[in-house]
């Protein structure tokens, strides 16, 4: 299963990607889209990104969720593609998909994205005033609470 998400604002562009295998491994990407584009190329690239990703694990079988309407429909023939960019992402991604024994598309909510949302908003932040590495650190409790303690 496939789950791409693409995030676009004015400054900065992320694709985010989740690929879980049919034994539950679980396979996630944020790509820092470095290139001047919209919400729906970006949309695109995260799909194209995680197909490409789904072929070169040798994936046969394939059930894409995106929360891209556009994306979903373009796809599965129910709108047709208006640009020549659009065109080019919609050719793309048929061929890609022709990879695959066989694929479903299938357009969901937002709500039901949240990892590759997550991921794309994350690579689509500018990082220029951060270090290469960035910790994480998770708080299991409110710090407050060791003060109220005492």
């Amino acid at each position: 299963m496939l789950y791409t998400d693409g995030a676009s604002n004015e400054d900065d562009a992320g694709a985010g990607l989740r690929l879980v295998s049919p034994e539950n491994h679980e396979f996630t990407y944020a790509i820092k889209l470095d290139f001047k584009n919209t919400n729906n190329e970006a949309e695109y690239e995260a799909f194209l990104a995680g197909l490409r990703l789904a072929i070169k694990m040798g994936a046969k079988n394939l059930r894409a969720h995106v929360d891209s309407l556009l994306i979903a429909n373009q796809v599965n023939g129910i709108y047709d593609a208006k640009g020549e960019v659009m065109a080019l992402y919609l050719e793309q991604a048929k061929e890609s998909l022709q990879q695959f024994k066989s694929y479903k598309v299938i357009h969901i909510n937002h709500s039901e994205n949240k990892p590759a949302d997550a991921l794309s908003k994350l690579a689509s932040t500018s990082f220029q005033h951060l270090a290469k590495d960035v910790r994480i650190e998770i708080l299991k409790n409110p710090k407050l609470s060791l003060l109220l303690q005492q």
